[in-house]
């Protein structure tokens, strides 16, 4: 087994009596670049992935899951509150919970993102989760730097390498989808000063059909100096987003 230290959501999995992937780390398995079964040709139309125009009450409901152990954490409602100047979306993570805002420039590029904690980052220059005109073997790479509260000072490096890996059919509990699978490779600096170069791996299957993406994986690993064996990394949380159901506003 190896022996790299684990965040809350793998302890727990271990407290549980659960098993945990320990041929690859996460990131190996998320970011491999390879085909996969699922692989379908670019649909018709497609490609160049067309710009989805979304409207006020546009809402799309996910589960997410452990993947260290693939049980359920909880569920996320997201709906368009706005559409001009800047696209805004409600996060609604349950009723024990306040509700956070996304913030995007544009259908694809997050000014302000929740994903990855309940805390919001907003970046300096809008971060592309899909690049315009979208297609099969399309890279990009983006920089910028983000803060973690809109009253910080303090700003943190984010760098990303994003590919358009191609198309796969993908199931879902909202039904099956035409998606393409877009990878995109972090590296930044974060506000723990105790977390030396993380690295983080974000994967999103974006489907046409429903203007979003209908799945999305990510996790990441760090230095921490002093708890693990040398060259050893620890691991962030390692969470699945899969969309429950999709409704559009009354058109």
């Amino acid at each position: 087994m190896n022996n790299i230290p684990i965040d809350r959501s793998r302890r727990q999995a271990i407290r549980a009596g659960l098993g945990l992937p320990v041929a690859l780390s996460a990131l190996s398995v998320l970011g491999s670049g390879c085909t996969t079964p699922n692989a379908i040709p670019a649909p018709a139309g497609l490609e160049p992935l067309p710009i989805p125009t979304l409207r006020v009450g546009d809402r799309w409901r996910y589960v997410l899951i452990n993947r260290y152990n693939n049980i359920p954490i909880g569920e996320v409602s997201v709906q368009v509150t706005a559409v001009t100047p800047l696209i805004r979306l409600s996060i609604d993570r349950g009723a024990d919970k306040p509700l956070l805002e996304e913030i995007y420039t544009d259908p694809w590029s997050v000014l302000v993102e929740t994903v990855y904690s309940e805390e919001p980052i907003r970046f300096n220059a809008s971060m592309p989760v899909v690049p315009q005109g979208a297609r099969t073997d399309l890279n990009l790479r983006s920089n910028t730097r983000y803060t973690t509260t809109p009253t910080s000072s303090s700003e943190y490096a984010w760098s990303q390498r994003l590919s358009v890996e191609g198309w796969e059919r993908v199931t879902v509990p909202a039904g099956s989808f035409d998606a393409l699978r877009i990878v995109r490779l972090i590296n930044f600096e974060h506000p723990d000063m105790f977390r030396y170069s993380p690295e983080r791996t974000d994967v999103a299957w974006y489907a046409p059909q429903v203007g979003r993406w209908v799945k999305r994986d990510w996790t990441g690993t760090y230095l921490m100096p002093g708890l693990m064996p040398r060259g050893g990394r620890a691991r962030e949380d390692w969470v699945n987003w899969q969309l429950t159901a999709y409704q559009p506003a009354a058109r």
